[in-house]
């Protein structure tokens, strides 16, 4: 799980930066503090949004039910408002899904990644990393039941958290102390995180974010960018 949930697996992900060049271009983020709040943001967006997809999806893969997941997929895409965080969910899931039929060879995977080749659903990234979770080592239900999803969506949330981190440091100035401190700092709020992940309906999967939709549409016509979004 570790392995394909990395945030330097190479499925595209250091080609975004989540909001931050914007983020720092527009004097939002401008030291660590700044940095930490926005992280800590972004990852309650992701706990109410990617990490309810994932915590259905992984369902719906356990069944290996390929309908539901679609039904899910797509759900979790309506949900992203601006051109570029769908580029972002789309590009990563469809490499991702390619990626883990190649490595896995396993048939959910490959059934996954033609249903995106084809057309048939958009592949958004929180799913398709829920199919991997579940073709890699997340099995049985009894596995489910004993917080092996609690690990699945720390394992996101790390991966969301370094994402942003990383692109931090190739945009302003910050010492490699300055990211573990605040890493260390944002790992506490993983397990609450979690839990509100695991407590929501799909129905209540949710993407408020006015902030990083604004900052998101203000990234299209920036005239010098360093990241697609």
């Amino acid at each position: 799980m570790l392995q394909f949930g990395d945030s330097m697996l190479p499925v595209g992900a250091f080609a975004f930066s989540s909001g931050v060049e914007s983020a720092v271009q527009k004097g939002v983020v401008r030291d660590p503090e700044t940095l930490r709040g926005y992280a800590l943001t972004a990852l309650e967006q992701a706990a109410k949004g990617d990490g309810v997809a994932i915590v259905w999806a992984t369902r719906a893969a356990l069944a290996g039910n390929i309908k539901e997941l679609m039904r899910i997929d797509h759900e979790a895409f309506a949900r992203k408002l601006n051109e570029e965080t769908r580029l972002m969910t789309t590009r990563m899931g469809k490499k991702l899904a390619e990626m883990g039929a190649e490595i896995t060879e396993d048939p959910l995977i490959a059934r996954w990644r033609d249903a995106v080749r084809e057309g048939r659903t958009p592949g958004t990234y929180p799913v398709s990393l829920a199919i991997m979770f579940v073709v890699t080592g997340l099995s049985t239900q009894a596995q489910l039941d004993a917080g092996l999803l609690h690990e699945v969506l720390t394992v996101h949330l790390y991966g969301v958290a370094m994402t942003i981190l990383n692109a931090s440091m190739r945009l302003m100035r910050i010492t490699h102390i300055d990211i573990q401190r605040t890493l260390y700092g944002l790992t506490r709020h993983f397990d609450p995180l979690c839990r509100l992940s695991m407590q929501l309906s799909l129905e209540q999967m949710s993407a408020f974010a006015p902030m990083t939709d604004i900052l998101a549409a203000n990234h299209v016509k920036a005239r010098v960018r360093l990241f697609m979004n």
